[in-house]
């Protein structure tokens, strides 16, 4: 298995991998190629991100799980963000090649997750509703996204309730999908009520009105 990546989608995706995990796989990239192209994964079990790479498909699904612990010594610097990385998987062993060095080391020999389960493919409209979420982890896709796009970017998300919740950076382009697991649910958000000043219902919210000088 070949396949090359931008040192900048490297270090974009290792915001979102497990640290100091027992589940030691889950502490790099998964790097898969089947029927839809070449795309790279990562996730630490609340949040999961799937990168796509490039279009060069299989009919017979393979993936490689790339150890942080090398990926760091490979990641480089944001002036080598557009630097490409080329890597060649002959079992568990990694070959990469860059501009002035070539590096070896073994893949993880455990299986990453399949991602297919957790990415919602299908939304209707009564699965669609309020979620409550650690800002934390929607802050790791924030700083994912400065990592591969140059600027911080203002995810989109769509919010299932005790499902998981979609996010993306439609701005930029379509090449990134997220997923980040809600909290339990502690309750609707709502105004309390010594905050109405109706004593018999409350008043219709009324944006204040904003004139350009």
């Amino acid at each position: 298995m070949k396949f090359t990546i931008r040192r900048k989608d490297i270090r974009g995706m290792l915001h979102l991998a497990a640290k100091k995990d027992i589940r030691y796989y889950l502490q790099g990239i998964n790097v898969v190629r089947d029927f839809r192209g070449t795309y790279i994964e990562a996730t630490d079990g609340h949040i999961l991100g799937r990168l796509f790479v490039d279009g060069i498909q299989s009919d017979v699904p393979m993936n490689v799980v790339l150890p942080t612990e090398h990926l760091i010594k490979l990641k480089g610097t944001k002036k080598q963000g557009d630097d490409f990385l080329h890597f060649s998987v002959e079992g568990h062993a990694v070959e990469c090649i860059s501009d002035n060095q070539t590096v070896r080391f073994q893949a993880h020999d455990a299986r990453f997750p399949d991602a297919d389960r957790v990415i919602p493919m299908v939304f209707k409209d009564e699965d669609i509703k309020p979620a409550t979420f650690n800002p934390d982890l929607l802050v790791r896709f924030v700083d994912m996204s400065e990592e591969i796009w140059g600027k911080r970017q203002i995810p989109s998300l769509i919010q299932r309730g005790d499902q998981s919740i979609l996010v993306s950076f439609p701005s930029m382009d379509d090449h990134f999908v997220g997923v980040m697991m809600p909290c339990r649910d502690s309750g609707m958000a709502k105004v309390p009520e010594w905050c109405y000043r109706s004593k018999t219902k409350p008043v219709e919210a009324e944006m204040p009105v904003v004139v350009a000088e």
